[in-house]
């Protein structure tokens, strides 16, 4: 399949009291934005779990440090939007992860409907 240029906007969507969000494909895409709505984030990192199947075992995505890698400091009270991060490139599958800075669980206090805007 050829890369789109046009951008792609997908749902994520974290159930109440839990913390990963549905699956995203990504194998066609090589950036992106997640944008946050006004007030609907219970405080934590946003963390990510990659695959390279839809129905596999998602795990931690790492640097090569070992780092967990995540997008800190976000910010619960406001509509702001967020760069997905390099390390995602070579992935097929994610699944946003709301958790602490160890990449603990933290579950969302309400649902929580995100938009990741995907560009080729």
């Amino acid at each position: 399949m050829d890369i789109s240029r046009t951008p792609t906007a997908v749902l994520a969507t974290i159930i109440i009291n839990t913390a990963i969000s549905n699956i995203i494909g990504y194998a066609d895409f090589s950036g992106g934005v997640i944008i946050i709505p006004t007030a609907a984030w219970t405080a934590a990192n946003i963390g990510f779990k990659v695959c390279n199947t839809q129905g596999g075992t998602f795990v931690p995505l790492r640097d090569q440090a070992a780092a967990l890698v995540q997008i800190a400091g976000v910010v619960a009270d406001a509509a702001n939007a967020y760069p997905l991060p390099d390390e995602l490139f070579g992935c097929l599958y994610f699944q946003i992860h709301s958790c602490d800075a160890a990449g603990a669980d933290t579950n969302q206090a309400a649902a929580r409907s995100l938009t990741v805007m995907l560009k080729g």
